[in-house]
């Protein structure tokens, strides 16, 4: 055995000198051959399926960006015949230590969990999902947010809305509490437009991310809505500090409504990367997002720019067989710049 590694090579090296085109294609595609899966066999318990594991694609991605790439994940594993199970770690971004204590899995402080019936420690058949296997579904169906031709796509909706339906099933609690900031609104049969706005690091011009909608244009966009008089309500969700009274002013009597409890900011700095000695900050941020998300999606209207906040927000709309009776996502084209997104400080 202690021979193998140089048997290895002279057996490598003898394929490479007869020009075995085949086998060097496949010993350099390797590592991002999406076909070339690792099945471990970590137990005997045969569950009848091969279990692949699911985590967060890097340490920077936002909440929703993370949701995206586990959609592409699960449509992987569904195209494979794979059963998922979904297990974030510490490089999450809303990983947070205290209430790690509660629940080890950082899924499972938002959402219902997916593949705890398979214990990967005892399974037979257990494979780990790769940025590769993950991208090669995006690039596939161009799952992208910031494509504004992919929010009705019916090619899109049809493979990601099962997957959202089955797979990213919010908790109870925080379903509840979106249900609950319309329920007045909704007993007067009020019609609500949804806004999000999107400040902080996007004004930074990251490339190939969307191009900024400065507050007045979407102020200016809104407003061209609730003039038409069929709104009674503007529900906003935004990571900016500012941005809700400056809509409220320009509104006049139009309700505006928005969760008081949000960490916002006026700065430049992603909201995700931010610190603070509330207990339970990181989990906090990533439960305020999952519900501005949800929420945009119970509304009847929606302006806002291209983002994953707004793309999932669509998703989940479109799960419930239901869709916005008017819908402007402004598109200012993306970026091409030299500035990389490099979001952890």
């Amino acid at each position: 055995m202690k021979h193998m590694g140089i048997y290895a090579i002279m057996r490598t090296l003898k394929r490479v000198i007869a020009g075995d085109k085949k086998f060097i294609q496949a010993v350099a595609d390797y590592e991002d051959e999406t076909d070339f899966i690792k099945i471990h066999h970590n137990g005997n318990v045969d569950y009848g399926n091969v279990v692949y594991v699911i985590k967060e694609n890097c340490d920077h991605d936002g909440f929703c960006a993370t949701l995206r790439f586990i959609i592409c994940y699960l449509i992987f594993a569904k195209q494979y015949g794979f059963v998922p199970k979904i297990v974030l770690s510490q490089d999450f971004v809303y990983y947070d230590e205290e209430k790690n204590k509660e629940i080890s899995n950082p899924w499972e402080y938002y959402f219902k969990p997916v593949g705890n019936e398979y214990d990967t420690d005892k399974a037979l058949n257990v494979c780990f999902g790769t940025y590769y296997q993950m991208q090669s579904i995006r690039e596939k169906f161009d799952i992208s947010s910031y494509n504004i031709e992919k929010y009705n796509d019916e090619e899109t909706l049809k493979l990601c809305i099962p997957i959202v339906r089955e797979y990213l099933v919010l908790k109870d609690e925080i379903v509840e509490e979106c249900n609950n900031m319309f329920r007045d609104v909704k007993e007067k049969n009020g019609k609500i437009l949804g806004v999000h706005f999107r400040g902080t690091d996007y004004k930074k011009g990251y490339n190939k991310h969307p191009v900024f909608v400065d507050e007045k244009t979407l102020i200016g966009e809104v407003k061209n809505v609730t003039d038409t008089g069929k709104y009674n309500a503007v529900f906003v969700a935004t990571d900016d500090t500012s941005f809700g009274d400056k809509l409220r002013n320009d509104l006049g009597d139009i309700q505006v409504l928005m969760y008081s409890d949000v960490y916002r900011s006026d700065g430049d700095k992603s909201i995700a990367f931010s610190e603070d000695s509330r207990k339970y900050h990181k989990y906090l941020l990533g439960r305020e997002i999952a519900r501005d998300m949800y929420t945009l999606s119970l509304c009847d209207g929606l302006v806002a720019g291209k983002s994953s906040v707004s793309f999932m927000s669509n998703l989940y709309k479109c799960s419930r067989d239901e869709e916005y009776e008017y819908i402007n996502i402004i598109d200012n084209g993306n970026y091409e710049s030299n500035k990389l997104f490099v979001a952890r400080p």
